[in-house]
C-alpha cells in the first residue's frame, strides 16, 4: 500500500496500523537523522500512541554534526519523545575494516539502532527510506551486478541477520516519493536538518541521484514509478525461486555444522536447475556468514565451477571456503575437516525422541536403539558387553520419556561417571576422549528431562548409574553402519 502524503495524519495512521500490526504496548524505535524524511515520518506518528523512541547516530564525517546531533535531540524533546544517541568515527572505522565509507557509515548506524532496539526491549525499528531511496538502490545493484534479489530492493519489512534475527525493520514509507515528503514538511513547518554531504557526487549513491537518475529522467520522466514497479514484479519472481531453493536446500543438505561447514549432496546437486544452484550457494553463503554483501554473479560462478570440476579446495569469498568429495561437497568458514563415518554424528542440532520402540537414525547408517531389561538378564551378559562402550546400562528410576538426543550445548558442563561432586567442560571431556574437533558440534549425548545420562559410545553420567537394586536396567545401545 502507497502512503499519499496528501492525506491527514488519521488516515496515514490507519494505513500503518492495517499494514504493520503495532502492539502499542511495546516500544518502537525511530531512526531520525534530522534530515526531513525521518522528521516527516516521526511527526506522522507523533499522535499513534505508541511509544516512540528516537534515536541518532552521529557518523562524525562533519566538523558540524555534533551541533547537528544536538539539535535533533532538542527538537526530539519539544515533541515529548524519548531520545537515545550516540556517535563514532566511522572514518577510521571503514580504514579498520576495510569497507566503503557508505557501507561503514550503514553498519555503525544500523549496529547503534539494533542495539537501542534491543536495550528497550523494542518490537521494531522504523526507518524513513522513500521511493527515491528505493530506485537508488535498486540501480546501485544493477550497476553493481546484483542478481534478482538486488533488483528487488529493500523490503518494507525486512530482517537484518547480520545484526538482529530478532527486530524487524519496517519502511512506511518506501512507496512515497520524495517530493511528498518535502511538501508534507513546508505544510508543517518542519525545518529540516541538511546534511551538506547529501550533496558530495564523491559519494556513489550522490552521483546515482545528483547525475544518473536526472539524465535518464531526460529520455523516461517516469524512471522512478516504472524501476518500482518493476521491482515488485522481480519481487514476485523472487519469491517463487526462494520457495524452490527451500526444497532444493532440504534435499539437497546433509549436515550442518553451525558457524562452521554445510555439507551437500552431489547427486542430489547435479540434478538441480543452474539457476537454483546459484541461489543454494548464495544461502550457503548468507548462513556461514550473514554479514555478506554484494555477493555477484562473477563469484558465483566461479564457485559453481569448484564444485561442478570437483576441485579439492577452493575460495568463495569472505573466508567461505568449497571443499568437495566423490559423493558430497562443502562449504566452510576456513579449513574444515569432516568427521569420518565410523564415528556417530547427529544430521542437524535439532534434537531427536527416542522411545522404546523406535530407534534413532544418525548420520552414515548409524543409530541408537533403547531398552529395558531385567536385573538377572543384564547379570548373565559377558562382562565384556557390560563393559562396552557401545552400550549404556542407567537406572531408570524418575526417567521421563520420550529421551531426547540433541547436541551437546556450548559451554556445557556435566559429570562423567567417577567424577563424584564435581564437573567437567564437556568440551575438555572431547579432548580428554581424543574426539575430533570437527565431529564434536554434532556428537549425540542422550538426556532425560534435561540431564544428561549418556554421552553416546563414551561414558554414562554419574548421577544415572546403577546402584544394584534396581529391578529393570535402561539399556542404551550405539548401533555401527552394517
Amino acid at each position: 500500500m502507497s502512503y499519499n502524503l496528501c492525506m491527514d495524519s488519521a488516515q496515514f495512521l490507519t494505513s500503518f496500523f492495517a499494514r504493520f500490526e503495532p502492539d502499542p504496548r511495546k516500544p518502537v524505535v525511530i531512526g531520525v537523522s534530522g534530515g526531513a524524511d525521518s522528521l516527516c515520518l516521526t511527526h506522522l506518528l507523533l499522535q499513534s500512541g505508541l511509544q516512540l523512541i528516537a534515536a541518532h547516530y552521529d557518523h562524525q564525517l562533519r566538523p558540524g554534526s555534533g551541533d547537528e546531533a544536538m539539535e535533533v535531540l532538542a527538537l526530539m524533546e519539544k515533541w515529548g519523545l524519548s531520545a537515545r544517541s550516540d556517535s563514532g568515527d566511522v572514518g577510521e572505522f571503514a580504514k579498520v575494516s576495510k569497507l566503503g565509507l557508505e557501507e561503514a557509515a550503514r553498519f555503525c548506524r544500523y549496529e547503534f539502532l539494533i542495539r537501542v532496539a534491543e536495550q528497550s526491549n523494542a518490537q521494531a525499528i522504523l526507518t524513513a527510506h522513500h521511493l527515491d531511496d528505493q530506485v537508488e538502490t535498486i540501480l546501485m545493484h544493477f550497476l553493481r551486478g546484483s542478481g534478482i534479489n538486488g533488483l528487488t530492493g529493500m523490503r518494507k519489512v525486512e530482517v537484518l541477520p547480520q545484526f538482529s534475527d530478532r527486530i524487524p525493520l519496517w519502511r512506511p514509507l518506501l512507496e512515497t516519493r520524495k517530493q511528498d515528503v518535502l511538501a508534507y514538511c513546508a505544510r508543517n513547518q518542519i525545518k529540516p536538518i541538511e546534511d551538506e554531504s547529501n550533496q558530495d557526487v564523491r559519494f556513489y549513491r550522490n552521483r546515482l541521484r545528483h547525475e544518473l537518475i536526472p539524465r535518464i529522467e531526460e529520455i523516461q520522466p517516469s524512471f522512478r514509478s516504472i524501476l518500482a514497479r518493476n521491482a515488485r514484479v522481480i519481487d514476485l519472481d523472487r519469491q517463487v525461486l526462494e520457495k524452490l531453493t527451500q526444497c532444493a536446500w532440504e534435499d539437497c543438505l546433509i549436515a550442518t555444522y553451525p558457524g562452521e561447514a554445510l555439507v551437500f549432496d552431489r547427486p542430489c546437486w547435479e540434478k538441480l536447475e543452474v539457476a537454483i544452484q546459484y541461489r543454494l550457494l548464495m544461502k550457503a553463503a548468507a548462513k556461514l556468514s550473514p554479514g555478506l554483501r554484494d555477493l555477484g554473479y562473477a563469484e558465483l560462478e566461479r564457485a559453481k565451477r569448484a564444485v561442478d570440476l570437483h576441485r579439492p579446495r577452493s575460495d568463495f569469498k569472505a573466508g567461505i571456503l568449497i571443499q568437495n568429495q566423490e559423493e558430497t561437497f562443502l562449504l566452510s568458514l576456513g579449513e574444515f575437516h569432516l568427521p569420518r563415518n565410523d564415528l556417530p554424528q547427529l544430521h542437524s542440532q535439532s534434537p531427536h525422541l527416542l522411545d522404546l520402540e523406535n530407534a534413532v537414525q544418525l548420520q552414515s547408517g548409524w543409530q541408537i536403539k533403547s531398552e529395558l531389561v531385567e536385573r538377572e538378564e543384564y547379570e548373565r551378559l559377558p562382562i565384556e558387553v557390560r563393559q562396552a562402550a557401545a552400550h549404556a546400562w542407567i537406572n531408570p528410576a524418575d526417567l521421563e520419556w520420550p529421551l531426547r538426543i540433541r547436541a551437546p550445548f556450548e559451554g556445557e558442563r556435566w559429570s562423567p561417571l567417577g567424577m563424584v561432586n564435581k564437573r567437567q567442560k564437556m568440551s575438555d571431556f572431547f579432548i580428554n576422549q581424543k574426539i575430533p574437533r570437527a565431529a564434536r558440534k554434532l556428537w549425540p549425548v542422550v538426556c532425560s528431562a534435561g540431564s544428561i545420562l549418556w554421552v553416546a559410545g563414551l561414558r554414562i553420567a554419574q548421577a544415572w548409574r546403577l546402584t544394584g537394586d534396581e529391578h529393570e536396567v535402561l539399556h542404551l545401545e550405539l548401533i555401527a553402519p552394517g
